[in-house]
Order: structure tokens, then sequence, then C-alpha cells
């Protein structure tokens, strides 16, 4: 898993490791212009030789970062030009000791101010000349969205710029820590990161703006990182292998556990069956669907794996003792619709039950965040709320919560004790002070039933006998795989759950 820091971590990195260079921050910027340099060269090649290069510095270290790639440039030959974005006396630090080394190289700087008469027009007209911009502008330490005249400039590049940019550390005018891209920000190709991968890289939307992104380790040590700790860490297909779990020769249906599903509605019957036959589908021994016996004759011609509980009435306390006894976890919500009855049968099956719960769909507009934790408490539990009915559940909007994830996630992981699966692109899983977000998975799996079938395969990996959290991981990755390969196949308009569900095995199979 790809290891994720927010601004504030990646600061305290280059802090400690500037101190370990006897306070000599010039290394890591050096190192930081020959890889932007490096990367240069994968792209262009020999022909590197024969473009334009505009490098814009803005005046902090990011600054300091363009003019070490113009100088390098300059050097192998390149044309380069320099359009400082404030006075030469504005500049300081390793910035400013740059600035004062480009004196002794054979390139034009231009002083393109917000007090210069026309400046943007002079910029303007230097864009027009140039094949690649380097956008050394901010820095990972912005804090509010662009305005006045660096939007101006951004705004250029952006609309009167056809070349290629590339972004040094991150696209100016982006939050290093958030997914949004609603602001000014630069649009770039490719964008060379130091240290670590930060949010905006990975996280969607703001990660479309970042074109290609390139992570070099600019001599920061890996036990730097590890001592200044990370914000997430991202789960990608490749991850999968790592998960599975391996079952002796002589396993059996037994071996491999019984997941019980709670169907809902009579109208959404059709939920509970699907995650029934996901689970089925992705390792587990056995699935029950528990409904009412004069539902059986709408579900009974679905699949012939799938077992089915007839109670007489459902919310019978018997009944559901002798349903859950010999089940090895259990998933309820899905099409279970809103009411008295629904809170009670989900406070009946938790009291009842004494190992894993996947709760999902409607119990989060059943219950407030208030009850959920309680009702939560000393139990394994797994929430796999959409941001809607997170909305539901927490209060916030659900705006707030797609601009939020990570820290909703964590928040409601926190408050519950649960393991939280924030469901939607990227799904986030936040689980005590653990925070992942996986990066499998597109959007053929907005489809109606997805989310019951991965309801149905997180079921069927604790049922397997997966911790908690990794068999959430699994899970979640899976689904997301599963749903590419039905997209390959089919196109986004053709996939539905049932494609899902037939994909799952190859999914978890992955790299095997």
């Amino acid at each position: 898993m790809k290891y994720i820091v927010d601004s504030s971590n990646m600061r305290e990195a280059d802090r400690i490791t500037i101190e370990m260079l006897n306070s000599n921050g010039i290394i890591l910027m050096e190192h930081a212009g020959t890889a932007c340099v490096r990367e240069l060269k994968k792209v262009f090649g020999n022909n590197l030789i024969d473009k334009k290069v505009l490098c814009v510095a803005g005046k902090g270290n990011n600054g300091g970062d363009a003019i070490v790639v113009a100088r390098q440039l300059v050097s192998m030959g390149v044309d380069v030009k320099i359009a400082l974005l404030a006075k030469r006396r504005d500049y300081n630090g390793d910035a400013k000791f740059q600035l004062e080394i480009i004196r002794n190289y054979p390139i034009e700087v231009e002083v393109i101010d917000k007090e210069r008469e026309k400046g943007i027009d002079v910029f303007k007209n230097l864009l027009n000349d140039m094949d690649i911009v380097v956008d050394g502008i901010f820095g990972t330490g912005l804090s509010k969205p662009v305005s006045g005249f660096y939007k101006e400039v951004i705004d250029a590049i952006n609309n009167e710029f056809n070349g290629f940019v590339l972004s040094v550390d991150i696209p100016s005018g982006l939050f290093a820590d958030k997914s949004i891209d609603s602001f000014s920000h630069i649009k770039s190709d490719l964008t060379v990161t130091f240290g670590k991968m930060k949010p905006c890289h990975v996280l969607y939307p703001a990660c479309k703006s970042c074109g290609k992104v390139v992570e070099d380790w600019i001599t920061i040590p890996e036990f730097v990182f590890k001592r200044v700790g990370k914000y997430f860490s991202l789960v990608e297909k490749g991850d999968i292998p790592a998960f599975k779990k391996d079952f002796s020769e002589d396993s059996h249906k037994g071996t491999f556990g019984h997941a019980a599903i709670i169907s809902g509605e009579r109208g959404k019957l059709g939920a509970s069956i699907l995650a029934s036959f996901a689970a089925l589908k992705s390792g587990c021994g056995l699935s029950t669907v528990y409904i009412d016996q004069s539902d059986y004759p709408l579900v009974s011609s679905f699949y012939p794996e799938v077992m089915f509980y007839l109670a007489k009435v459902k919310s019978d306390d018997e009944s559901l003792k002798d349903f859950l006894k010999d089940k090895s976890a259990v998933l309820i919500g899905q099409g279970l619709g809103v009411g008295d009855y629904q809170k009670s049968i989900v406070k009946k099956v938790l009291n009842l039950f004494d190992k894993p719960f996947v709760l999902d769909a409607d119990v989060f507009k059943n219950f407030n965040f208030e009850e959920l934790s309680e009702i939560c408490k000393g139990k394994s539990v797994v929430l796999t709320p959409h941001p809607g009915e997170m909305a539901a559940l927490t209060g916030y909007s659900t705006k707030e919560i797609n601009e939020n994830r990570i820290d909703t996630a964590k928040e409601v992981a926190e408050k519950t004790g649960a393991v939280v699966v924030l469901k939607g692109y990227q799904t986030v899983i936040g689980y005590e002070d653990k925070l992942f977000v996986n990066n499998t998975g597109s959007n053929a799996l907005g489809t109606a039933g997805s989310g019951d079938v991965l309801g149905g395969v997180i079921t069927s990996m604790l049922c397997q006998g997966y911790s908690i959290l990794d068999g959430v991981m699994l899970g979640v990755a899976a689904h997301g795989l599963a749903g590419e390969i039905a997209e390959a196949r089919t196109g986004r308009e053709g996939v539905v759950a049932g494609d899902i569900i037939e994909n799952i095995s190859k999914a978890l199979n992955y790299g095997i």
C-alpha cells in the first residue's frame, strides 16, 4: 500500500531531514529540481533539447525548486526563461540562494510581480513562445483560494497555453490535504511530488488536475516518515494478494463459514438475494436469507445455492435465535425500510448475536449517530453507508461529507468503534486510528444493487475468518476491481450488480 502524508507531516519530515543535513535545505532543493528534470527527460527524450521552457517561480521554496529546474535545463543546452512572480528582494531563504546562483547562468529572468504595469500581458506573451511550463508558484502550504494577481497567472497558464505543464510537488492552487478542485488552480500534465504523495494527488476530483503523478524520495529517509506518521494508506488492486488467507486442502463449507442475511421489505427482497449470492461467490461456505415465509414464492427461483430461513413472524425472538445460532457473520439493512419495526429488529439481532455484524443501507436512516454508537459498543461491527446515508446518520450535508470524506469516516469510526466503509468513488475505510482509501472501481459501480453486493462480499470475508479490518479491505478492493473487470467487458452502461458478482472471484484472485 502507498503511504500518503498530509502537508503538516510532510513539513515535519522536511524539517527533520534538513536538521540531519546540518540545516542544509539546499540539498533537498537540488534533489527536487533534479527529479523534475529527470521526468521531463523521460517524457521528451532527446527532443527536450529543442523545447522552450518557462519556469514560473513564486517566492517560496516551490519557486526555488523551479529555479533549480531552470539552471539544470540551461546547463543541458535547453532554451529556458524564468518568470519571477515577486520582486527579487522578496525572495528569501533557500529560494533567494537559488536566485543568486542563477545570476551566473545565461538565463533570461522576467520579474512579473503584481505591481508591474501590464504584467499579465507580458506573462501571456512569454507563454505564447513556450513548449513547456514548469509550475513552481505555490507548494503544499496554501490555505486559502487563490485570487487577484496569482489567479490571473494561473488562469493564463490554463487558458492561454497549449503546451506541456509540469507542476513542482503540487499543482498550484490546489489544497494539499483536500479532494476539492473548485477553486482556480493549475491543470497539469505531470506532477513530480517529493517524499510521499499528498491527499490531493490521489483523491478525486483534485487528482484529475495533477496529470501523471511521480513520487520522488529526494533522499528523505523512510525512517523519518515512520517517525512522523501518515495520513492514510492507498489500497490498490496490487494489494489484493497480500490480504488473501491460505486455507488447508481439507477445508470444507463449515471452514468457510455461514453468512446470515436479514431480508428487508417485500418490494426490495432482491437486495438480500444479491447480497447472499455475492457472499457465496466470494468464498463463504453457506449463505442463508432470513425472510417471512409468505415471501418465499417471490424469491425461491433466483439462485439454487442460496438457502432460506422461513419465519412465521420475522421479528419473533425465538425465530431470530434459531436462525442466528450457527451463523458466522450477519448482514442487515439492505432494503430494510424505515420505522419502529425496523429499528427493533436491528436491536434484537445485535443483542442476540455475538459475532461480526455488517450494518448497511436503511440502518443509517433508522438510527441517529448517538443511538448507533450506543448499540455498537462492545460489538464487532462494520458500517457501510454511502454519502447520503452518512448524512442521515450524522446530520452533516451530503456536500459536507463529500468534501470531507476522510475526516467524516475517521470521526464516525472513533465514535462508534466500528470499521467504517464510506462508499463511493475511492471508498474510505476508517478503523481506530487507521485510515485507508480504496483506489479500485469506477462509475460502473453506480448501479442498483452494487452496495448490496459489497455488503455480501464483506460479510463473506468475515465468515471466512479474516480479521475485521483485513476482511473489509479485501472485500472493498475486490468489489471495486470486479466492477472494473465487468466494465471492460460490457462497457459502463452494461454493468449490473449481477456482473459484479460474476467477476468477484476473478478480482479476489488478481495476481495469483
